[in-house]
């Protein structure tokens, strides 16, 4: 394939259809809409302030806007974005990209849930957009992520925009050619940095919707018309040079070919990605040997490299939000010690000095022999027992299929504001979208809808 990379990409997104999908890859992308959409419902109280923010700047006319999940009340679709992704994101517990750092279901469907509410839109339509917009972001972040992770660069907030304008782009029709400037629009519209984990604050419950909305922003200006840059991305003064530090674009010619969605994973515990295995880890080793917070003398958790350096992982306090908390690793292997595990109500106990007093007791330890993903765990007991575990992640680790990201889903039903038989609705709606029209899984959000 010749061409820019956003030309490259723009010619297998512009026209990618389902039917040449293969079947895993589309169960692979109702399954994850289910789990992002399902654990958006069962934060939604958390994501309050973004809702109140759509109403109250972007209220319109039913026939103008999309409908805000759980709520229902009808927004422009810019403001829809931005509250459903605050809505996906609010538990940290949506999919993750772990090879590239990113959040891809929190920047790419608020965009098409919103634009394909608007316009009446079939599922289908949104998955081959979806899938679109997942491949596209994977592809551009791939050997790009981790070197602007270093640079300080939040990767949702980089690559998220793509993903939303690849997709959006794809859910309008729009040619090879207007997705090639939506891309370079996109490219334009991108950026964030990570010192929301460092100062505990909330910009990262904001900035995959807004991620969100601008990457469709950037597909509806051109369809406009409105020109991006054709070598936005591997410019000599483009987004990957001034992002990671490479210029060098990626290889492209694997589209349709390696679908990257088949390697997006979930999360069991609302957590930052990088804690999933330890925490898991270390409530097997606890469990197995009958260990109890109070006979732990220290804990050291052992990351790869750029894991451990990843901001806020090796936090130990003191925390003002569950920014900070979510994102510690010592915190959450307190909590995990002390529970057997972590609800969400958890983050929010960095006042109580016997939980901190443990976190601090734990240590993060960067060890070269551990891969991407996993871990190596030591706890020390006060006896001067020692226990070890380990883990190394593949491909199938937190990858579920449908029945278990259904179970996972109905074990967080008192969470949600879904009674159960709409909870029920809501997962079958979303498991058989490549046969519903897309208000149809809108529709299965709404808490109170009008009969």
């Amino acid at each position: 394939m010749k061409g820019t990379l956003a030309e490259r990409i723009a010619e297998f997104t512009a026209g990618l259809d389902l039917s040449a999908v293969p079947p895993d890859v589309v169960e692979k992308a109702k399954v994850t809409l289910l789990h992002d959409l399902g654990v958006g419902l069962a934060g939604h109280r958390l994501a309050g302030t973004g809702f109140a923010f759509a109403k109250e700047n972007g209220a319109c006319d039913p026939s103008r806007g999309a409908r805000l999940p759980v709520d229902g009340t009808a927004v422009t679709v810019e403001s829809c974005a931005l509250a459903t992704g605050a809505l996906i994101h609010a538990r940290t517990q949506d999919d993750t990209q772990v090879s590239v750092s990113t959040h891809l279901g929190s920047t790419t469907l608020p965009a098409l849930l919103a634009l394909a509410d608007r316009a009446g839109l079939d599922g289908r339509d949104l998955l081959t957009a979806m899938i679109a917009g997942y491949e596209a972001a994977s592809v551009i972040a791939e050997g790009r992520a981790g070197p602007s992770t270093a640079r300080g660069f939040r990767a949702t907030s980089v690559y998220g925009p793509l993903a939303a304008a690849a997709a959006s782009a794809r859910l309008l029709g729009l040619d090879a050619g207007r997705t090639v400037s939506a891309l370079g629009l996109a490219a334009a519209f991108g950026g964030g940095t990570n010192q929301t984990w460092l100062a505990g604050t909330q910009e990262w419950r904001y900035q995959v919707g807004a991620a969100s909305r601008n990457g469709m922003v950037a597909a509806l200006l051109a369809a406009r018309g409105i020109t991006g840059a054709p070598d936005a991305l591997d410019g000599s003064a483009g987004h990957l040079r001034a992002f990671s530090g490479i210029e060098d674009a990626p290889a492209a010619d694997r589209l349709g070919d390696d679908w990257r969605i088949r390697r997006v994973t979930y999360k069991p515990y609302p957590v930052c990605a990088i804690n999933q295995v330890p925490v898991t880890v270390l409530t097997g080793l606890a469990r197995r040997h009958g260990v109890k917070a109070d006979d732990v003398a220290s804990v050291i958790a052992e990351l790869s490299p750029d894991d451990a350096a990843y901001p806020g992982i090796d936090a130990q306090g003191p925390f003002r939000d569950v920014g900070g908390t979510l994102m510690s690793l010592p915190y959450c292997l307190a909590v995990a010690l002390r529970n057997g595990g972590i609800e969400l109500d958890d983050l929010h106990r960095f006042d109580d000095p016997a939980l901190m007093d443990l976190t601090r007791r734990i240590t993060v330890a960067a060890a070269g022999d551990v891969p991407q993903g996993g871990c190596r765990i030591t706890v020390t007991t006060r006896d001067d027992g020692e226990r070890t575990g380990a883990f190394a992640p593949d491909e199938t680790t937190f990858n579920w299929d449908r029945d278990e990201t259904a179970a996972r889903l109905r074990a967080m039903a008192a969470e949600t504001p879904l009674p159960p038989a709409r909870l029920d609705g809501f997962i079958a709606v979303a498991l058989d979208l490549d046969r519903r029209p897309v208000r149809d899984l809108v529709g299965a959000t709404i808490a109170d809808p009008k009969e």
